[in-house]
């Protein structure tokens, strides 16, 4: 469960997607000893030890959850379960098929439909 490589997790990513990457201005971030995907500027991935997890609404959630044993990111077993995003189970990632590209769009698409966060303007230092 806590055994992924996020940079194999990006490969995967990339390949589920293949060409309309590009349309979903799909970009990658190192974050944390992890790596967050972003699509349309939003993040909509975490790429980490714990897996691919991926944030979906509410009806999406509880779909990967009850059909495809899903379950809540967790980035340590002592962690509380994430709200917002859930894993896509280590069987789905290992076939790199449709149905892993199923959940990527799907996220990305819920994600596209989420406000793009207000940068915080930086502190200046003063002297």
């Amino acid at each position: 469960m806590w055994d992924s490589d996020p940079k194999s997790l990006q490969k995967a990513i990339v390949e589920a997607i293949g060409p309309e990457a590009v349309e979903f201005e799909i970009r990658f971030r190192a974050m944390f000893g992890g790596i967050m995907a972003y699509a349309y500027g939003r993040p909509f991935a975490s790429l980490s030890n714990a897996g691919i997890a991926v944030k979906l609404s509410e009806d999406d959630r509880s779909c990967l959850i009850e059909k495809e044993d899903g379950y809540p990111l967790r980035y340590k077993p002592s962690d509380p379960p994430s709200k917002s995003y859930t894993v896509i189970p280590k069987s789905i990632v290992d076939a790199n098929g449709e149905t892993l590209k199923k959940w990527l769009v799907l996220s990305m698409n819920h994600c596209k439909s989420l406000p793009l966060k207000k940068k915080k303007p930086r502190k200046s230092i003063k002297a």
